[in-house]
């Protein structure tokens, strides 16, 4: 099981590193249009189109290695009050809540993956992008946050300490 645990984080993490790429071909993408409407008053046509896929990509892909971080909105009130058995049952709690709630994640992209493969679906914007690619990658980064809330709700059980603040 600890390998699981082990390969669940590289990958969360990879998909991190995936987002943050994401982020700096958005800022490419952006600057480009934004030169070739000053210098040749152009526009790629998909500056906006794209820059909308990539930041989604970007929000789902990040989301489990946030969470493999720790740095998601914690609300410390009560679990810093608590007894460091209580913290632990409480992240095993919070760890199932957001595995089921990933889970009907994963289930709601994969059908809209899958629609967009079976149906062909394509946008209406001039570049026509077949859906099929920025629903693969929400399915990707939704699936990656899954594998974050399990591994991390495995790790509770095999060394059993609360995760605080900073879980790794």
């Amino acid at each position: 099981m600890s390998s699981f645990v082990r390969f669940a984080k590289a990958l969360v993490t990879l998909a991190g590193w995936v987002a943050g790429a994401f982020l700096i071909v958005t800022t490419a993408l952006i600057f480009a249009e934004i030169t070739l409407r000053l210098l040749a008053g152009r526009s790629t046509l998909v500056a906006q189109e794209y820059s909308g896929y990539l930041l989604a990509a970007m929000i789902y892909g990040a989301a489990g290695y946030t969470l493999l971080k720790g740095e998601h909105i914690r609300v410390g009130l009560v679990y810093e009050r608590l007894s460091p058995k209580g913290q632990l049952w409480l992240d095993r709690i919070a760890l199932a809540l957001g595995l089921f709630f990933a889970t009907l994640l994963v289930l709601a992209f994969y059908g809209l993956f899958a629609d967009s493969l079976h149906y062909h679906t394509k946008s209406f914007t001039p570049a026509r992008t077949p859906m099929v690619y920025p629903h693969g990658a929400a399915l990707a980064g939704a699936v990656t946050l899954w594998l974050a809330f399990l591994a991390l709700l495995a790790q509770s059980f095999l060394d059993p300490k609360p995760l605080g603040s900073a879980p790794e």
